[in-house]
């Protein structure tokens, strides 16, 4: 284009000076391109113009054109005198290339111009829609017409106001100078003329209420129109393209290298050529600063380094010479871009470099770091040392924005570098085993197998903790792998199987073994439990899935109490079980070992087993629960008991020994110490230990109860069992009655403590005994022992007996029966 338009300008100079000339010179060399098919280079409007559909990037340009053209106005007398200007008529809106060029050719055929617009309709015979499209747009240079014509000449015809609207723009004239319309003498036309001289007076003028009063008439929101009339009438046809701004040496650089900012900057990796070698020429002051070489005994130039002077004179006039270059400061290199660069001795390498020539040679290509853009001289400092090419520091990426989360990125790569070193390192040895279970695989691999096989399935793999183990993996369920893991002894290599396998403190022979004796029963074990009719999935044994599943069931049933089983993908081997018996659900584990199913530190054979077991137990305290204690706290005295530690035979003797005249503290005194290892202020009944762990099962005391403490000096044990603060639980079960014999007294402050009643139930207060009589304690105890085992035999005979309620709460006194309230697999009974 830029060969087009300096032809043309010689042709016509003083037109090309006009900023408007530009786009028409551009256009027909534009069209003149078009019409060439046949053109084989075209010419690239940017580098990356090669990416767009050419039908695409055709129409942006027609668009293009059209709206600068139409922004500017053509002059359609113009166009007729300057013949290279014609093309614009075509990209006029509403007239085209066919209807351009007719508008041109009857003109021309009349030898006449455009003195008016309505002459397109009286003269070129113009069509009414055609004509109020493109009328706007054909601007007439009414100045220039003057006194060449006699006919009437519009001024409004030399601006952007459309025919249809001269009448608004003479109105607006006429009320800026506030002239009387009615009047006789009134000249709109001459209104307009002195408007145009004075457009101020314009400002004055209530545009908004002239556009209400206009669209109440019925001619719609003319707001935008009234206000292009009146800046319109400012300055006709005022050029509102952009001013032209000389370019910036940015700018400059830009254009003459085609690099952006974005494309060429501080810290890009590049590719140049070495052009030559920069050098210092010496100062007159150096020349005294040669050195020698005491080995050799030659002299060196201080500045190119040369040593094979065998005097000082020579080296000398090799100053004098001028065939001394100099020292050389850095390499000369020239980018694919044309912008020289320059690499600093410095930074040739990692390592001193004191002549550069042995490290590069003209021609080469070398890899260069940019340091610094000098856009004003066209140059650039490189960097060719290994470090900074490399970069592990990072210190010449592009710089980050203040948003930018460095913390993120920290974390990211401190997780790379943790998945390189797991990935170098072995993650396990290779066996040369024998078996058709074992692989020599990783636990990825392993868990990717075990997907497509059955449950119960086995894996023999190596172990990552070292040569003397090996892993075993079976598959629990679909998703939950449990991995054992198996210690070897005996080994004759590394990569042999050991004499004996351990699995903790268990010792098998071969794998074969541990396959039938210890997977088998598990997996045997883990299908039963999945099999069961209760067993949900959960997702892998999700605890707030079970919590939910849960307390639906017991809102569907209330008056039941629901349990699910469920496998643990946390813990695997182990199955979560669930159960709600009032408002909170309970999450317990059993465990699958190849013993049977362990719960409650108890082993279970069956599943049947396992749940008839929870069904009676499941209020029971958990044990390795360590209820809270207090100091006065005294082990729980339970009925269904056997005191703890008694020697009946040597308290019988030590009774039996007592003198008869004896007072009542020296026999509280020896009774104390005859307990053997217990409590010496404990009464018998709190001797007793729980059958059921904490709280026991008959009686319904708790360790969470404080019984009181006797006093520390010798006083008269109690002979009855203690009074509790709470209702005795209705099991037909009696407290041992502890008979006094008819020669036994107690003193005078000591008061019996109230007694429980087998048949009524009701705590009777005992009346008071001023005796002082010794008690057969062999005779008491062998009493006890008797009504213990007749207690015993009645429980035998019941069906399905039920424990007492928690410790911690003190309820109404069970039945017979246990708790009335049935498990969800009772319905079905």
């Amino acid at each position: 284009m830029s060969d087009f338009v300096e032809s043309e300008a010689e042709e016509s100079e003083e037109e090309y000076n006009d900023d408007g000339e530009v786009v028409p010179r551009v256009t027909k060399k534009f069209v003149e391109e078009e019409d060439d098919d046949e053109e084989e280079e075209e010419e690239n409007l940017d580098d990356q113009d090669e990416h767009v559909v050419k039908e695409e990037l055709l129409n942006a340009l027609y668009c293009e054109f059209i709206n600068r053209v139409n922004e500017v106005g053509v002059d359609v007398n113009r166009a007729i005198a300057h013949p290279y200007s014609q093309a614009l008529i075509q990209y006029v809106c509403g007239l085209g290339p066919r209807k351009g060029t007719h508008l041109l050719k009857i003109l021309k055929q009349n030898n006449t111009r455009l003195e008016s617009r309505t002459q397109l309709v009286t003269m070129c015979h113009m069509g009414p829609k055609v004509f109020m499209n493109c009328a706007g747009f054909l601007k007439i240079d009414t100045a220039s017409l003057g006194d060449s014509t006699d006919s009437y000449i519009e001024v409004l015809d030399g601006s952007r106001v459309h025919p249809e609207t001269y009448e608004w723009a003479r109105k607006m004239a006429v009320d800026a100078l506030e002239y009387d319309e009615s009047a006789e003498d009134a000249n709109p036309a001459g209104a307009l003329e002195e408007i145009l001289e004075n457009p101020e007076r314009l400002k004055d003028l209530d545009l908004d209420a002239f556009a209400e009063e206009l669209e109440r008439q019925g001619y719609g929101d003319k707001h935008i129109t009234l206000y292009d009339i009146r800046a319109e009438l400012s300055c006709r046809y005022k050029d509102l393209r952009t001013a032209y701004r000389s370019p910036n040496t940015e700018e400059i650089f830009n254009m003459l290298t085609k690099e952006t900012p974005e494309t060429f900057y501080i810290g890009k990796l590049i590719i140049c050529n070495v052009t030559g070698i920069a050098h210092r020429r010496p100062q007159g002051e150096s020349y005294d600063q040669a050195i020698r070489n005491d080995e050799t005994g030659l002299w060196q130039c201080p500045f190119c380094q040369q040593d094979n002077f065998p005097e000082l004179s020579e080296v000398w006039n090799h100053f004098d010479s001028g065939s001394c270059p100099g020292q050389a400061i850095g390499v000369k290199t020239r980018l694919d871009n044309g912008v020289t660069g320059f690499i600093p001795t410095k930074f040739l390498s990692d390592k001193v470099v004191k002549r550069p020539e042995e490290r590069v040679k003209v021609g080469m290509t070398v890899h260069c770091r940019i340091m610094k853009i000098d856009i004003e001289k066209f140059s650039a400092d490189l960097t060719c040392r290994t470090s900074d090419l490399m970069d592990r520091n990072n210190e010449w990426k592009l710089p980050k924005d203040t948003y930018y989360d460095f913390d993120a990125e920290a974390a990211d790569h401190k997780q790379e570098e943790d998945m390189k070193r797991k990935q170098q390192r072995t993650t396990y040895i290779k066996r040369v085993i024998a078996h058709p279970s074992f692989h020599n695989i990783n636990f990825k691999q392993a868990e990717k197998m075990m997907e497509t096989m059955d449950q119960g399935d086995v894996i023999i793999r190596p172990s990552s903790k070292g040569e003397n183990h090996l892993t075993v993996t079976w598959k629990v369920s679909d998703g939950i792998y449990q991995h054992v893991d198996v210690r070897e002894e005996g080994k004759e290599n590394a990569f042999s199987l050991g004499a004996t396998l351990w699995i903790n403190s268990e010792e098998f022979e071969d794998l074969d073994e541990i396959v039938a004796r210890y997977v088998q029963p598990m997996a045997s074990f883990a299908r039963d439990l999945l099999n069961h009719k209760y067993y949900q999935d959960c997702n892998g044994g999700d605890r707030k899935k079970l919590e939910e599943l849960l307390i639906k069931t017991k809102k569907e049933k209330p008056t039941f109490i629901p349990y699910f089983i469920c496998a643990c993908k946390e813990l695997p081997g182990k199955f979560l079980l669930g159960y709600q018996p009032r408002g909170k659900p309970r999450i317990e584990y059993v465990t699958v070992t190849p013993e049977g199913f362990r719960y409650r530190g108890q082993i279970f054979p069956t599943v049947n087993g396992l749940f008839r077991w929870f069904k009676d137990h499941y209020q029971d305290p958990v044990p390795g629960i360590t209820p809270s204690s207090s100091s006065r706290t005294r082990t729980p005295a339970s009925i269904n008991a056997t005191p703890a530690n008694i020697n009946l035979a040597d308290l019988t003797r030590a009774v039996n020994a007592l003198p008869q005249n004896m007072t009542s503290q020296m026999f509280s005194a020896i009774a104390a110490v005859t307990g053997q290892g217990q409590n010496p202020n404990a009464t018998p009944a709190q001797w007793a230990s729980s059958q059921y762990g904490y709280g026991g099962s008959g009686g319904g005391s708790s360790a969470y109860h404080v019984f009181p403490t006797p006093a520390q000096q010798p006083v008269a044990t109690p002979l009855m069992t203690p009074s509790y603060s709470y209702t005795t639980p209705s099991q037909p079960i009696t407290t041992p009655q502890y008979h006094q014999l008819q020669a036994s007294t107690t003193p005078q402050s000591a008061q019996a403590q109230p007694q429980p009643s087998s048949s009524s139930r009701q705590r009777q207060q005992q009346p008071k005994s001023n005796s002082h009589a010794a008690i057969d304690w062999g005779k008491m105890a062998e009493q006890w022992l008797q009504e213990k085992e007749a207690e015993r035999r009645k429980q035998k005979q019941r069906l399905t007996p039920r424990p007492s309620p928690s410790p911690m709460i003190e309820s109404t006194p069970m039945s017979i029966a246990g708790d009335a309230t049935p498990l969800l697999d009772e319905m079905d009974r």
